[in-house]
């Protein structure tokens, strides 16, 4: 407690408030993605499993798995909470299994857990569902741990914000993982590859600070909070026993208005804070890889010419001797290149993936991508693509398909795919890539997932990657008979891409506690380790007069490399098939009991969204979750939320402080269909001011209320296709406006009445993907129309119409942009005094007339990444710059613009919290116009993502 007397009270309760503050504007990533609110498709049929401690909700193709699941999830519920002597409150789980980004997180404010149930093609040591519902379970025993006894219908939100400012994120992401892989023969804590970015920093000498390693940068690789918390977590079991956690915990729990609460709690059980239990860790784990350090030379085959730490994955080859691969940098997008003397050329840029993939041979290249559907986010896809080598024509070859890692016939006639149904059932199946036609050759039965497939030269087998209940293994497809063969004894192995090699397969496995690359020969029944990577070897491809092609992984990015003919024997082992955690040294092999399975039978029923319409969670001081800061307005909001995030439900009051009036409202949102619907109420005081008669410039001040009813209907698609994005949508909208209450009951000409007003919004945008560092899009057309009218009133008339574009063009330089944004407005009436147009920069500071049309010019460029660390308060990631020229009524201004200036912003984190991400910035404006008495105006920006 001593460091709290270096701090006066005000300076506490500034930061806690603060820090609060910024915790329940967001939610928090409890995976590895934000919480989202995007709906599910509108004709999933959904049903459920109700039990005493959990509420399973699925659609109901996904039934049949739903069911198994349900027999775990029990015994899950007890592994997550047992060592924090809480039993957690009912939970609902929603399985979304449309939507194949392998993904989940838990939350409150409501409270439930939604978990993306497809398994995906990227590598993997156990089935992926369970793994993840045991993760996001752990999340609930935290939260009912730390602030249980806060509930709905008033409190949600509130205990979803105070576990967030309390439980650093590497402490409870870290934590789930252990939890996960604890109680599962797999999990992330037995996985070489996934601990490999931290171990190969710091014995390269990268050696970041805490900040960097839980808060990232743009310009090197780091750990992520994910597994620099997992080392921190068991180092702290390690050393004072699982015990501490829930002591941690407890101590916590009763002091939730104690600011740093977590170090203070941390520090009374272990002497440490966390900057220090980061040191000890990074310490002991130093020491320890030390020891078994391996000095080996790789040899790169690509010479590189990127600024920053860069990717080239999955290195192949054809005849021409070409080299083909897929380059990732945080200065640019995806894209395959092919690379021959020295020189680079980029063959496409490809769009979203769920793991890094292609695979080409003497005429063609296929890879697969992402899609999704325009209205519903929980609605994605994955795409197969082709390109001719010979021609440059890219097709596709599958529509909104759930096909994963093509991989090209010898003769190019056929496509072999991995097909997973929304049962989550995979098949291996070819689509002629002249007809586009698929036919299945095998499925596969007992819930095995068939990954990363590779065919043989005589186009006689496949083989591939088997995950089940059993575990992992490596599976051989024979084309003609259909039969399935395990090379090996089903373990926790995390294999990656199997191939044939001649006679022999070549596959990554982790026998050791570094991924390397072995030959196993089908002759002999023997395993040869045939790479000794110092960090970790990956993505073995055939290459040229016997040699291997690979990726060798290092402090700056996955390398292409290559094993000479030589070096493909390799040295014969003794393979250890059973992988334990790599930390932990707690952890005792897993085996699944009748605790955790339990042996019962559950009723399954339907469940119909709306029988959560009236599910208040949480009071709210923001009518717009604190979207933004603009126009706060201090109130008090009862919220309501079904668990689909199909409809809102909110009741609220608000004081505007500017007029001193009462605003009472009520609104429902509905966004099951492809139409958005929002319907508002509110009750508010007003004021206005009339000019007195026969007077200049007089105007008498006068209030009143109104019934103001509102009615809006959006219909927003987006959609990505390759290196663009695409947004547009129509937004229509009316309102009906009842005045009573007037002080002025002489006042003439006051209308009491607005019926029905129209306003009309439609919008396409298409904008470049923007790479990390990327400031705005390298090419962009952004057009937004507004017509505003009251068609329905006789003393009322006018219009209003509006055009705002947007356009962006490259910069001079790398990650540069320019941005021409030209905006027109018409309007008359009783529109007369409004614009929808963005006005200039310093507009307040000088006379202006009436304005037509602006015009702003701007230059964004980056001007560092120190990745600085402010002690306790700031992370500074990036420095930013931008030169601006604003036009205003252009057909007046002789060419001349009425400001221009200069700005500078940071992009940086707070209090060590990985979200949200802030930025401040500052603005110097030069007022060009004779009226301004300021020539010079200064302005400041503050803003948030998530």
């Amino acid at each position: 407690m001593q460091f709290l007397k270096d701090f006066n009270v005000n300076k506490l309760l500034f930061i806690s408030s603060l820090t609060l503050f910024s915790v329940i504007i967001n939610s928090y990533s409890l995976k590895s993605q934000i919480i989202d609110n995007e709906q599910a498709p509108s004709n999933v049929k959904w049903r459920q499993i109700n039990h005493k401690k959990f509420q399973l909700i699925f659609p109901v193709e996904f039934e049949k798995s739903a069911s198994l699941l349900a027999h775990q999830i029990e015994g899950m519920i007890e592994n997550s909470s047992q060592d924090l002597k809480r039993v957690p409150k009912k939970i609902s789980i929603i399985l979304h299994e449309k939507h194949i980004e392998q993904n989940g997180f838990a939350q409150l404010a409501p409270r439930k857990v939604e978990a993306f149930s497809t398994p995906g093609p990227a590598s993997d040591n156990t089935e992926w569902l369970p793994n993840l519902v045991q993760h996001e379970l752990r999340h609930v025993a935290q939260f009912d741990k730390l602030t249980g006894k806060i509930q709905g219908p008033f409190f949600q939100q509130l205990a979803f914000a105070l576990y967030g400012l309390h439980l650093p994120a590497w402490y409870f992401e870290g934590d789930s993982v252990s939890i996960e892989t604890q109680f599962s023969t797999g999990g992330r804590g037995r996985s070489s590859a996934w601990i490999m970015p931290l171990r190969t920093n710091e014995l390269s000498g990268k050696e970041y600070s805490f900040s960097k390693n839980i808060l990232g940068s743009f310009k090197d690789i780091t750990p992520s909070y994910y597994t620099t918390g997992y080392t921190m977590n068991t180092y702290l079991t390690n050393h004072f026993g699982y015990g501490v956690k829930e002591e941690i915990m407890d101590n916590m729990r009763v002091n939730l208005l104690r600011p740093f609460n977590f170090n203070i709690a941390l520090k009374k059980y272990t002497n440490m804070n966390s900057s220090k239990l980061y040191k000890a860790t990074m310490d002991s784990l130093k020491s320890e890889w030390k020891s078994t350090e391996i000095k080996s030379e790789f040899q790169p085959i690509i010479e590189e010419k990127e600024r920053y730490y860069t990717n080239y994955f999955l290195p192949q080859t054809n005849s021409s001797k070409s080299i083909f691969t897929l380059v990732q940098s945080p200065e640019f997008i995806s894209e395959i290149r092919k690379i021959k003397d020295g020189k680079h050329e980029t063959l496409v840029k490809i769009g979203y993936q769920l793991t890094p993939y292609f695979h080409v041979n003497d005429n063609f290249l296929v890879w697969d991508e992402i899609r999704k559907n325009a209205r519903f986010g929980k609605q994605t896809f994955n795409i197969i693509r082709i390109l001719d080598l010979k021609n440059g024509k890219i097709s596709t070859l599958s529509k909104n398909s759930r096909f994963y890692t093509p991989i090209l016939s010898p003769n190019s006639q056929k496509v072999y795919v991995v097909h997973v149904d929304e049962n989550n059932v995979s098949s291996l199946l070819y689509i002629d890539r002249l007809t586009k036609e698929t036919k299945k050759i095998v499925e596969f039965e007992d819930k095995i997932l068939l990954q990363q497939p590779n065919i043989n030269a005589q186009e006689t087998k496949i083989v591939g990657i088997g995950i089940g209940p059993k575990g992992t293994n490596i599976l051989e497809i024979d084309l003609t008979s259909g039969a399935v063969s395990p090379l090996f004894q089903w373990s926790n192995q995390e294999y990656q891409r199997p191939i044939y090699l001649g006679n022999d397969l070549v596959f990554k496995a982790q026998f050791e506690k570094i991924d390397n690359i072995y030959r196993y020969s089908f002759d002999e029944k023997k395993i040869y380790k045939i790479s000794n990577s110092a960090f970790g070897a990956f993505y073995p491809s055939p290459g040229n007069d016997q040699n291997l092609l690979y990726n060798e992984y290092v402090y700056n990015g996955y390398k292409a490399s290559i094993l000479d003919s030589t070096q493909v024997i390799g040295t014969e082992i003794t393979p250890k098939f059973d992988v334990q955690p790599l930390l932990d040294s707690h952890v005792e092999p897993w085996i699944p009991t009748e605790k955790n399975l339990r042996n019962q039978d559950f009723e399954v029923k339907n469940y119909n969204p709306l029988s959560h319409f009236f599910n208040f969670h949480s009071l709210s001081l923001s009518s717009n979750n604190f979207e933004n800061f603009d126009n706060y307005r201090p109130g008090i909001f009862w919220i309501a939320n079904d668990l689909l995030n199909t409809t809102q439900l909110k009741l609220g009051y608000e004081y505007d402080l500017e007029i001193e009036k009462d605003i009472y409202s009520a609104e429902i949102s509905y966004q099951k269909y492809y139409p958005k619907f929002n319907f508002s109420y509110q009750n508010r005081g007003q004021i206005g001011y009339a000019k007195k008669q026969n007077t200049q410039d007089e105007y008498t001040k006068f209030d009143y209320r109104e019934h103001v009813y509102s009615l809006e209907m959006q219909i927003p698609l987006s959609i990505y296709r390759g290196k663009t994005n695409y947004s547009y949508g129509i937004n229509v909208g009316t309102s009906y406006q009842k005045r009573y209450n007037l002080n002025l009951p002489t006042l003439k000409g006051f209308i009491d009445e607005i019926a029905f007003p129209l306003n009309y919004q439609i919008y396409f945008n298409s904008n470049s993907r923007r790479s990390q560092m990327d400031l705005v899009p390298k090419w962009g057309q952004n057009i937004n129309v507004i017509y505003r009218h009251v068609p329905f009133e006789n003393d009322l008339k006018g219009y209003l119409f509006a055009v705002r574009t947007n356009f962006y063009f490259p910069g001079f330089f790398t990650n540069h942009g320019f941005q021409a944004r030209l905006s027109y407005q018409k309007n008359d009436g009783r529109y007369l005094g409004s614009y929808d147009i963005p006005m200039v920069s310093g507009y307040a500071h000088f006379n202006s007339p009436r304005v037509d049309n602006t015009l702003l010019l701007n230059y964004r460029f980056p001007i560092a990444y120190p990745d600085w660390t402010i002690g306790q308060l700031a992370y500074i990631k990036r420095f930013h710059g931008y030169l601006f020229a604003d036009y205003q009524n252009i057909q007046d201004s002789n060419g001349q613009p009425i400001s221009y200036g200069i700005g500078l912003s940071a992009d940086f984190n707070m209090f060590k919290y990985a979200l949200p991400d802030f930025g401040i910035g500052a603005k110097l404006s030069y007022i060009n116009h004779p009226s301004a008495k300021q020539k010079i105006v200064p302005s400041f920006s503050f803003n948030y993502s998530y």
